[in-house]
């Protein structure tokens, strides 16, 4: 199997705002070179890479997680979800921690926001894609400068980098199941994440 690190080593970048000649200068390499990998022209050398790692602060052993061969299946019980309270809204996790590690990684929740609240950001965006489905109720997604109308048997999914924001403007509570990826780095209960 022939792995493609460049797509590996781009989001990791851009999560952390460097461009390549920031990247480049303080790993010691060209430009050219930091170009190359990342459009999977070449694959560096070890050293390289580990140079690279360092200037991201992700450990070597992190980085390769994904390729370790020992997959489980994880059950998360109804009566074993975490559950996130905040002002207005609750979150239930649906994946298991694994899940929520790694290069390839999601975070799945059933979302539940009340009355009048609303969660998001409308000057910045993250890294990644969501998807919702809505299961009761009805709330507006404000998505950069464009509104959406949100109800009941719906499903919406959309790149994550333009600012968006979820508001239940309805007298009723709006639950919906979501998913996120990438999931590291990103803090799902937090003021600024849906």
């Amino acid at each position: 199997m022939k792995t493609k690190l460049g797509a590996l080593l781009r989001p990791i970048r851009n999560s952390r705002h460097f461009t390549i000649k920031e990247v480049a200068a303080k790993a010691g390499i060209s430009s050219s070179l930091l170009s190359q990998i990342e459009r999977n022209r070449i694959s560096p050398s070890l050293d390289t890479l580990l140079h690279i790692l360092e200037v991201y602060g992700v450990p070597p052993s992190k980085f390769f997680k994904d390729f370790e061969t020992n997959s489980k299946v994880e059950i998360v019980r109804k009566d074993e979800r975490k559950i996130y309270h905040r002002k207005g809204f609750k979150y239930e996790t649906l994946c298991g921690d694994s899940q929520a590690k790694g290069n390839h990684s999601f975070n799945a929740f059933f979302l539940e926001l009340a009355p009048g609240q609303k969660r998001g950001d409308t000057k910045e965006g993250h890294l990644g894609r969501e998807l919702g489905i809505v299961v009761k109720g009805s709330a507006q997604l404000l998505y950069g400068q464009e509104t959406y109308e949100l109800h009941k048997g719906d499903s919406v999914s959309f790149f994550s980098q333009i600012p968006h924001v979820i508001q239940n403007l309805s007298d009723q509570i709006f639950s919906a199941y979501w998913v996120v990826t990438p999931a590291e780095g990103e803090d799902y209960f937090g003021d600024k994440t849906i």
